[in-house]
């Protein structure tokens, strides 16, 4: 077990770029995004703060918590959004995934909480991104309302000169699509053209479900093969880096060639139960080979 890791954003330059002006508002993830570092993040599957501030001290860049399958109460959100952030003193970026792309509740719940990026399931359209861009977006680019609740006045909405928490959150917070469909991809490039949009989610399980295919995350069909040549070719073509699992080196690999910044390592769930299943079977085959010792003794 390596526990000399250290998390890859602790350089002060890297430091700089991402930290808001207090752990109250939002990283700056469009600025991580625009660097083209890769960042390499962990999901929140599981709704629990305990398993929160576990995740938040494991040096991962970012955390995915997803709201589209899990059945997250708001309340418990947004405890869990704010315990990523300030257990891990603002280095670990919060970035959710609302339950859908009309959840505007959601989306002002997460941002008030001091979330980094959202991500936006099913978007098809340049009209319904733009419905989520004016829904997340203080003005003038936007008409989020801004939160009474969410700062303590001359303590934590603190900023520098010229700017704003309003500013600060347009700059700072990513706003990502994720693009699961023929319609989507067939939209992309329009959809990526928008300057509020900082990245895209391809939902590679669903757009294959959409094309007929078997339930995968790679595939060499004709089709899936198109439509995932033609996502990096327009990735590329607006310096837009998008979010992908990459859950195995051939698919980290992958991924980075296709253009992919915010790669997605796995799961918390997965994590605890391959975990100890791993454990649980070298424990047993320990103690059989011991135990087999002792009898032929």
């Amino acid at each position: 077990m390596n526990l000399n890791f250290t998390p890859r954003f602790t350089a002060d330059a890297s430091k700089k770029l991402l930290l808001p002006p207090t752990l109250q508002q939002p990283s700056n993830l469009q600025g991580l995004l625009k660097s083209g570092k890769v960042a390499v993040g962990i999901a929140l599957s599981v709704p629990s703060t305990h398993v929160a501030k576990i995740v938040a001290v494991t040096g991962a860049d970012w955390c995915w918590i997803d709201m589209e399958h899990v059945a997250w109460s708001p309340a418990l959100l947004v405890e869990c959004i704010q315990i990523i952030i300030h257990e891990s003193a603002g280095k670990m970026i919060p970035i959710v995934r609302v339950p859908a792309k009309t959840s505007f509740d959601h989306m002002a719940w997460c941002l008030d909480a001091g979330a980094g990026g959202l991500i936006i399931p099913h978007i098809e359209t340049v009209e319904e991104m733009k419905a989520v861009i004016a829904a997340c977006r203080f003005p003038p680019i936007g008409h989020r309302s801004f939160s009474p609740f969410a700062f303590v006045p001359g303590v934590t909405d603190i900023t520098p000169a010229g700017e704003t928490v309003f500013s600060i959150a347009n700059k700072h917070v990513a706003l990502i699509p994720q693009i699961e469909s023929n319609v989507g991809i067939a939209n992309l490039d329009a959809i990526l053209s928008m300057g509020e949009v900082s990245s895209f989610m391809l939902g590679l399980g669903d757009l294959r479900l959409e094309m007929n295919l078997p339930l995968a995350f790679s595939g060499n069909e004709p089709e899936f093969v198109e439509a995932l040549q033609q996502a990096t070719k327009i990735s590329k073509k607006y310096d837009k880096p998008f979010f992908s699992g990459a859950f195995t080196k051939e698919m980290i690999k992958e991924r980075l060639d296709q253009g992919g910044r915010l790669l997605l390592c796995g799961f918390d769930l997965h994590f605890l139960a391959f975990g100890i299943m791993s454990t649980l079977g070298d424990v047993r085959a320990t103690v059989e080979e011991h135990m087999q010792g002792l009898e032929s003794n």
